[in-house]
């Protein structure tokens, strides 16, 4: 079999497969793409056995074969060869021969029969999830997941399905995130209330979302979801990601998230980040610890940490307080960081109750999807 392609449209398609081969080290094979043909378009795959990534490239391809690939070898070629080259690939059962140019290369394949079977879908039912707010979304909840593997449903994100939105959330029990999206009709599709009926929520692992925000690109409108037999199916500008879900049921967090807050404080993102990290240098001396109050009277925020062995530090903030009187607590500035690195704003809300009781960061914004999401802290009890 011959395939003429462009070095361009092969080497984005091996970008995206390289990152989930040869992870396990006990299966070599997992170390090496699939390559086959599919109506008219060269069929790559790669897997290993938590994630399957499928991409497809046009070509010219003249004959039939499939065989397996090396990856890395094969990636790092590509890769190096100038974008505007076409790249001529001539496939037997044990030999890929490539040339591109002045540039030529063989490798040994592998026998087809010896490479894992990634899940195939069976039926059409699908719907769509719009993908900017998506890509957003995830990336707003990734500090947030755990990974702490003996708590396996936290090492993923929960989607809960209510009506025409989607609650995404994420906590490693330290800090939460959750993400209110809406689900426009036009992508909702005669799939979207069969599944949500059978599946009002699903867990779906991290390495799975990383995936699918790498795979979105500025230009791309939906990211199309099927789900079987605990397998999930996402369809991104011609690449597939097949993935399993999470066994196990995710914590009632909701619980835990305060319905209403006494006081809140109105501040620059800027000026509070800085604030944060400028106690973060006493507090990593210390116990991890820094004390953060806000006060109705004065209209200030008050950051410190200090430590009788090495010295303190504090810094006051104007705030427009709304509530009474003035509230304390103690946090890891790690957690709180994290939190303002992904509200995209100029100004935030710092909303508290009292010392013990988690706290809640929101985004000063105009866009529906950053102002529906909410970054939540827990306080170090003293």
């Amino acid at each position: 079999m011959r395939i003429t392609c462009t070095q361009e449209n092969l080497a984005k398609a091996f970008s995206f497969l390289e990152r989930v081969t040869g992870k396990q080290t006990s299966l070599p094979i997992l170390a090496n793409f699939l390559l086959q043909t599919e109506k008219g378009r060269i069929k790559l795959s790669a897997t290993n056995l938590e994630i399957g990534v499928i991409a497809y490239v046009n070509a010219k391809i003249e004959g039939m074969s499939e065989t397996v690939a090396p990856a890395k070898i094969l990636s790092t070629f590509i890769h190096n060869l100038p974008g505007n080259e076409v790249v001529d690939m001539e496939i037997d059962s044990d030999r890929i021969r490539v040339s591109s140019g002045g540039h030529t290369m063989q490798v040994r394949g592998f026998d087809v029969k010896d490479f894992p079977l990634i899940p195939t879908q069976k039926s059409e039912s699908a719907f769509s999830f719009p993908a900017q707010g998506l890509k957003m979304a995830l990336q707003r909840l990734f500090p947030c997941v755990s990974l702490n593997e003996s708590r396996l449903e936290l090492t993923g994100m929960n989607f809960i399905f209510e009506g025409n939105t989607v609650r995404i959330a994420a906590t490693d029990s330290f800090r939460l995130g959750e993400q209110v999206l809406s689900i426009p009709e036009k992508l909702r599709g005669e799939g979207y209330i069969p599944f949500t009926e059978e599946h009002s929520s699903f867990i779906l692992p991290f390495i799975t979302a990383q995936e699918i925000v790498r795979a979105v690109s500025t230009d791309t409108e939906a990211v199309k979801v099927a789900f079987e037999d605990n397998q999930a199916f996402f369809d991104v500008d011609g690449l597939r990601i097949v993935s399993r879900i999470i066994n196990g049921k995710y914590p009632d967090y909701q619980q835990i998230l305060p319905k209403e807050f006494i006081a809140s404080a109105k501040v620059s993102r800027e000026d509070f980040l800085r604030a944060v990290r400028l106690s973060s240098v006493f507090a990593s001396q210390i116990n991890g610890e820094m004390s953060l109050g806000i006060d109705a009277e004065k209209n200030e925020m008050i950051l410190d940490a200090r430590s009788s062995n090495i010295g303190e530090n504090q810094t006051k903030l104007h705030a427009e307080v709304s509530g009474s009187g003035s509230i304390r607590a103690v946090f890891n500035p790690r957690y709180l960081t994290d939190g303002l690195n992904v509200l995209d704003s100029e100004e935030v809300t710092l909303q508290m109750n009292n010392a013990s009781s988690p706290a809640g960061l929101r985004a000063v914004s105009d866009d529906p999807d950053l102002s529906k999401f909410v970054y939540i802290a827990m306080p170090i009890r003293k």
